[in-house]
């Protein structure tokens, strides 16, 4: 099965070691080794981010764009629909905004990519409104378009839903307190 080499790249991709996830990944995609060979959705997140952290920017936003708009057999027959998975939509949005960075000298094609990232944020929002990564990151783009009150809104409202750190920590705390608390029989 090609469950092993997935996980293997996911291990060694959270190690930093990308290009033994890279090995790893063309073993679950080997389909000589593996019938059938691992989810080309799956492959397409782990080669997304290994892309993406070694630089190759339109290899990533290729294969991030690929879960959520292709349309194969596999998929059909499983029901599954990714277009709405806001994980690969963020980050799909945020190597749009990464590969942004890349065109400083053509304002036009810069424009295009932050224009694209703030698209794929906003389709983050209609799915889930609350969504602080989303906010953010449409907070920035906003800023580098010079969209100054969109990039205010977005800011605000990234802060307002932006999880109380000081209220987590007081749960955690008061759970840890609960469980070791031991009730003795009356």
């Amino acid at each position: 099965r090609a469950d092993g080499p997935l996980n293997l790249a996911r291990v060694y991709f959270k190690e930093g070691r990308l290009n033994d996830a890279v090995a790893a990944l063309q073993r679950a995609n080997d389909t000589n080794r593996f019938n059938p060979p691992g989810n080309r959705w799956t492959i397409a997140w782990l080669n997304g981010l290994v892309n993406k952290q070694n630089g190759y920017l339109d290899k990533a936003i290729s294969e991030f764009t690929s879960i959520l708009e292709d349309r194969y057999p596999e998929v059909e027959a499983r029901q599954l629909n990714f277009s709405k998975d806001y994980e690969v939509i963020n980050e799909l949005g945020q190597t749009l905004f990464e590969r942004a960075k890349m065109e400083r000298g053509n304002d036009a094609r810069q424009r295009e990519f932050l224009q694209a990232a703030a698209k794929r944020f906003y389709d983050t929002l209609a799915i889930d409104s609350e969504n602080v990564t989303a906010h953010y990151n449409v907070s920035l783009s906003h800023t580098q378009l010079g969209n100054n009150d969109k990039a205010a809104e977005h800011c605000c409202l990234y802060e307002r839903y932006w999880p109380d750190d000081n209220a987590r920590a007081k749960g955690t705390i008061v759970r840890r307190s609960l469980v070791s608390i031991k009730f003795w029989p009356t």
